[in-house]
This record gives structure tokens, C-alpha cells and sequence, in this order.
């Protein structure tokens, strides 16, 4: 049977949990990771046994790979997707795009003027909850839906990691929000937001944002985001969605799977969902999605989220933030 040989860009909390995936699979074959902090690189290479790399020309050069995946933070990932794809890597982009719409319809572009297989990582398409509200939904038991609304909570731990260098909506919100537009199935009509800023003020981004999405077919989406709560609280992301129709209704909980620990430190609700590990393996939503992509290009058929559906979850992204600073519904900005 045919392997995958890959290769990881990035190797920070992300991107050292898609090596390990790639080392762990049965269909796939880790060749290098690279990393511009030399230390991250060489911590993730020499525990998984593999070349490790500060620069992208070097992987390219002394590794021979088929597919990459690119986990650096967004406002390096055009340079570094490019230099694979024109070297006819296939790749799993960690969204999202790129900081601003632009910058990810810039992308989108150079991307496809290469023709290689691209899909880019939101994971709660692979969330086998979120799979099946979506199956529910297209089968029609739901009758006609009228509302999907979704929360994601997380702790201030998220604004002190990742709020110093990029926003609530493009890097959380953005899962959501695709979810929703994969459930509606249908092209958005207009955004509507509200945004409040006082703990990352300093960073010149916002602490919580309600978002109304309204799609051609009738449709309301509504999200309620923030990384507000102190770090102490038993979950760390509290998500869930309730999608509601005249057939019935689909209701998504929490992360945990109804796991609480309570011991000398505390009473928690660990994440079972996302990438637990468990058996000495990384599972959950991105071992699944990790393995659909490589599937995919062993088979040479489309992944399950293309750019262009990327690149409209961006688009509502980039609505809600002019919504949010104009104070009036807005329409999605059409490809640049």
C-alpha cells in the first residue's frame, strides 16, 4: 500500500501535534520538521526521530517529501505554503489564510496558479458530533432550519498566549462560523456584530464579540465568542452548538464527553474532543482531519475543505470586524 511521505512547518503546540500524527500513522511516513527557532525544531525532530530544520529550502533540499503541513502563525504562512507548493508539495494549511481577507485571497490565488492539493484545517468538520448535525441536516429530518447558534468560551489563557499576536474571531471564531455556513449551506446575506475591548485593548484586539449571520435561504446564525473567563474555570473552552428547524433540532455540549476530574489541584473537564491523547496516540478532531488529508492526496481526490470554503469563513470574519467598527450590517466582500 502506498504511503505518504510529509513533512511539518512549524512545530509549536500545533504543528508538534501534526508530526506526531504523521509519525503515528499507518499511511504516512515523517521525513523533517522545520522551525525558525532552532530549539523547537531540534525538541520535536529528536523525539520523533527525524531531520530537523530551520529553513524551508533545506527541508526541500535534503528530505523527499509529497505533502507538508504549514502550522506557523498566519502572518507567515503565505511565504512558506508557496515555497512547497511551487516545489509541487501538497499541503494542510492551519487556518486561517492569512491575518486579513486580502491577504488570504492572495494566496488563494498563488495557490491555485500551481495546481497542487490544498486543504486547510477546520478541525470541527471532522468532530463526529459535528458530522452527524450535518447529516441530520442534510437528510432532511430537520425540516426547514431556521436558526444554528454556536458558542465558544475560553479562558484569558488564550488572550495571554495568542492575543498578542492575533485576534479572537480570525483565530477562533473563524471554526464556528465555517460550521454554520456548512450547516446552512447557503450563501450569506449579510453580517451583523458587536465587539467589546478591555483586557486585550492592549493589544489592539477585542475580548468577546456576539456575531448574527443572516444566509439567503432564511437562515440565522449566531455566535457568542469570547477568552474572558479566569483560568481557574473547570473547562478551559466551553463550546457548543444548538441548531434548531421545523423537523427537529440538533444540540451539541461541551468538549469533555462528560469527563470530570476533581483531585488536590482542582476539579476540571478535560478536552477529549480536539487532540487528546490517549494509548500513547494523538486522537480526536485533528487526528481525523490529518488523516482525511492524507487519504486524500494517496487517492488524488478533493479534501473535505477546500480553499474556496476557507475562504468564505474568512469572508464572514472580515464582515463581522467592519460590522463591528461601522455599527451596521454588512455584506461579505467578494473575491479579490
Amino acid at each position: 500500500m502506498d504511503r505518504l511521505r510529509t513533512a511539518v512547518v512549524g512545530t509549536g503546540m500545533i504543528g508538534s501535534l501534526h508530526a506526531r500524527i504523521y509519525a503515528e500513522h499507518p499511511l504516512a511516513d515523517l521525513v523533517g520538521v522545520v522551525d525558525a527557532n532552532p530549539e523547537a525544531a531540534r525538541e520535536v525532530g529528536e523525539q520523533l526521530g527525524v531531520p530537523w530544520f530551520t529553513d524551508v529550502g533545506d527541508l526541500l533540499e535534503r528530505c523527499d517529501l509529497t505533502a507538508a503541513s504549514v502550522a506557523v502563525p498566519e502572518h507567515h504562512r503565505h511565504p512558506i505554503a508557496m515555497e512547497l507548493a511551487r516545489a509541487g508539495k501538497h499541503l494542510l494549511l492551519e487556518k486561517p489564510l492569512a491575518p486579513s481577507l486580502a491577504g488570504a485571497d492572495r494566496l488563494i490565488r498563488d495557490l491555485e496558479e500551481t495546481g497542487v492539493l490544498t486543504m486547510v484545517n477546520f478541525i470541527l468538520r471532522f468532530d463526529p458530533r459535528y458530522a452527524e448535525a450535518k447529516a441530520a441536516v442534510a437528510s432532511g429530518r430537520m425540516g426547514d432550519v431556521h436558526t444554528v447558534f454556536a458558542r465558544r468560551r475560553g479562558s484569558s489563557l488564550g488572550a495571554d498566549i495568542y492575543g498578542v499576536w492575533t485576534d479572537l474571531l480570525i483565530s477562533t471564531g473563524i471554526h464556528d462560523l465555517d460550521v454554520m455556513a456548512w450547516l446552512a449551506d447557503s450563501p450569506v446575506a449579510r453580517v451583523y456584530a458587536e465587539t467589546i475591548s478591555r483586557r486585550s485593548a492592549p493589544y489592539g484586539h477585542d475580548d468577546a464579540a456576539m456575531v448574527l449571520v443572516r444566509f439567503e435561504n432564511g437562515v440565522i446564525g449566531s455566535l457568542e465568542i469570547s477568552w474572558v473567563l479566569p483560568p481557574t474555570v473547570p473547562a478551559l473552552l466551553d463550546a457548543s452548538l444548538q441548531l434548531v428547524g421545523t423537523g427537529g433540532g440538533v444540540f451539541v455540549d461541551g468538549s469533555n464527553h462528560g469527563l470530570a476530574i476533581a483531585d488536590r489541584e482542582g476539579f476540571t473537564h478535560p478536552d477529549l474532543t480536539h487532540w487528546p491523547v490517549s494509548l500513547d496516540r494523538v486522537r480526536g478532531d485533528l487526528a481525523a482531519s490529518l488523516d482525511h488529508f492524507i487519504r486524500a492526496v494517496l487517492d488524488g481526490r478533493p479534501p473535505e475543505v477546500t480553499l474556496e470554503m476557507a475562504r468564505n469563513a474568512h469572508a464572514i470574519v472580515d464582515a463581522a470586524k467592519r460590522s463591528a467598527e461601522s455599527n451596521q450590517p454588512v455584506p461579505l466582500s467578494p473575491p479579490g
